[in-house]
């Protein structure tokens, strides 16, 4: 047993480029997924943080009388159990600029926080802070005077709202417009009290952005509208706010690119991987033949190869674990910050959509390994000492179209021979090249999407700095996939035609010529796979349009679809010329070793 567990690390050693290239694979698709999967739980998480040191109101409520709440009516709702309120004055108008007035007790302001990031609080009637610029609210300077209502107040301070987080500020109540200034006031008693924040004591442990949040609240809303049982209230919750709105539309666009995505990332993985240990197991038939004349049994034997590919997962799994919770989620809260004000980055991660897709992806492995083993080691020592016959050749359809065939020249015509008898190469590599295009394709496709505005609560915004640069991620993970796809498959392809490339060079090919008969087969067959891969990837991009509910392939522009091609081949050109040196190193003394 111990020699056997030598034999383990031995096979890891003598096949560490696909060791290394399957490990590096299972890495990227596992990076991508879990950094997918984790971007709305790291903005969600820190805006989350950010608005329960604000103290955010759960219930908004507004009174449509004029003269705002009686006092009655200020103190039944004081009386209510289990909330705590917070009275404010707040007035939207449209005389010369859509503007907004809020009155305050700014000393006694514990619901909804409002954070002074520079100047102080009014300490007189004639004072007044102003809400941070953004792409849609003036930017004001401290010491400067507003007129309003023929008065001119001094601009002592300028605030955060916490209910504000997007740059494109907030919508006047009015007539829907953006809001170009928010005037804050000290308490005034002769002003009427318009507005109620109330916090329900019962979540104040509860994320602002869980999914069942907003159903609680309004489950207290329907308990507080029968104790108040007053036909004036308006309840809003934080989803009627433009700002909450904005951030849960665009996660739940992300949730829903994040769920698909890796599905079809993980397929092109457990393709590559089959196609891998297929290979593996075919060049150890002998050492596995020696293994049963040994005594091993089945079991042991198949347990070497799930210990060499479960290794491979474990490392890619695990690097790409951490590397994914941290790449992906901080870049692009980086970019979300051209859109929002975002307060300072959670130290949270959420790596829930990486484990469960490690979770299959190593399940998947494990099978592979299992279907691909046990077709050889249920074959007797005698056979497995022996080597496969190379597959025979067969005429191919193109050879019976007389009129082409016989203007191809002796190169392209053993081209499309070599390429028809190994049916299976064949497969494997245009269904690799296939996955890999159709993931650039969908990539390219969301971000010619997310370029056009939309529309939340009737209001349109532009999300396209957002969600735009995830496609950018998927674009770039899925290139790098299939630089990493394209290498392992090409390098496999040259490896088992050792012996056919040595020959070449006995008969006098040189090294250019060599090269050029290897790759025209692989460049041709990729062509292949790129023209199917392209609608697979708008079969892909319908399919998360069906369930975004946004966007048209009508927006998919036409550069689109040739940038995929030529991003797609040009890096199979790159890798096949970083494999040149690989040939050139075959030995022709190989050839002597053909059976063939």
């Amino acid at each position: 047993m111990k020699t056997f567990i030598k034999t383990i690390f031995k096979c890891i050693s003598n096949n560490k480029s696909r060791f290394i290239s399957m490990s590096l694979i299972i890495l990227v698709g596992i990076c991508f997924v879990t950094g997918l999967g984790g971007i709305t739980p790291k903005v969600e998480n820190s805006l989350n943080e950010a608005l329960t040191t604000a103290n955010a109101p759960d219930i908004i409520l507004k009174t449509r009388n004029q003269l705002g709440f009686t006092q009655g009516e200020i103190e039944n709702l004081n009386r209510i159990d289990d909330i705590d309120v917070e009275f404010i004055t707040s007035f939207d108008q449209t005389t010369d600029s859509s503007l907004r007035t809020i009155s305050l007790d700014f000393k006694n302001n514990k619901i909804n926080k409002l954070k002074l990031i520079d100047g102080s609080f009014p300490s007189s009637e004639r004072e007044v802070c102003v809400e941070r610029n953004s792409n849609t609210i003036k930017e004001r300077k401290i010491g400067e005077y507003i007129t309003y209502n023929n008065i001119s107040f001094k601009v002592v301070g300028i605030i955060e709202n916490p209910l504000i987080f997007t740059m494109d500020g907030d919508i006047n109540e009015i007539d829907n417009s953006r809001l170009d200034t928010i005037l804050y006031f000290n308490k005034n008693s002769n002003l009427p009290l318009t507005t109620a924040y109330i916090k329900l004591n019962s979540l104040n442990n509860h994320s602002y952005f869980k999914n069942d949040y907003i159903d609680i609240v309004n489950d207290n809303i329907s308990i507080l509208s029968n104790k108040l049982n007053n036909e004036n209230y308006v309840y809003l919750t934080l989803k009627e706010t433009k700002s909450y709105a904005f951030i849960t539309e665009i996660d739940d666009k992300i949730d829903v690119i994040a769920i698909m995505f890796p599905i079809f990332f993980i397929a092109v993985v457990a393709l590559v991987i089959l196609t891998t240990m297929t290979r593996l197991i075919s060049d150890e038939r002998k050492i596995i033949g020696c293994y049963k004349s040994l005594g091993y049994n089945n079991i042991s034997i198949l347990g070497k190869y799930i210990i060499y590919a479960t290794s491979c997962a474990f490392l890619g799994i695990t690097v790409g674990l951490i590397s994914g919770a941290y790449i992906l989620p901080n870049i692009i809260y980086n970019v979300f910050k051209k859109i929002l004000f975002l307060p300072k980055i959670t130290s949270k991660i959420n790596v829930t959509l990486g484990i469960y897709s490690a979770i299959f992806m190593f399940v998947a492995i494990i099978l592979v390994t299992i279907y691909v083993t046990w077709k050889e080691i249920k074959e007797k020592p005698a056979n497995l000492f022996q080597a496969k016959a190379p597959k025979a050749g067969k005429t191919i359809l193109l050879e019976k179209i007389a009129f082409i065939w016989s203007k191809l020249s002796f190169k392209y015509k053993s081209c499309y021979r070599n390429i028809f008898r190994y049916k299976g190469r064949l497969a494997m590599i245009v269904l690799s090249v296939l996955g890999s295009t159709a993931l650039v394709m969908a990539g390219l496709g969301l971000y010619n999407i997310f370029s056009k505005p939309i529309t939340i609560n009737g209001v349109a915004f532009d999300m396209g700095n957002s969600i735009k640069y995830v496609s950018v991620a998927a674009i770039i993970f899925a290139l790098i996939l299939t630089i990493l796809v394209i290498y392992n498959i090409t390098n496999m392809n040259i490896s088992e035609r050792n012996r056919e490339i040595a020959t070449l060079k006995v008969l006098g090919y040189k090294d250019y010529e060599v090269c050029s008969y290897i790759f025209r087969e692989i460049i041709q067959i990729s062509i292949i796979g790129v023209i199917l891969g392209i609608p697979s990837g708008i079969l892909i991009l319908y399919l998360i349009m069906k369930f975004l509910d946004f966007g048209s392939l009508s927006d998919i522009k036409l550069i689109s679809y040739f940038l995929t091609g030529v991003l797609v081949i040009t890096f199979i050109i790159i890798v096949d010329l970083l494999l040149i040196r690989k040939i050139k190193k075959v030995n022709m003394n190989d050839s002597l070793k053909s059976l063939e």
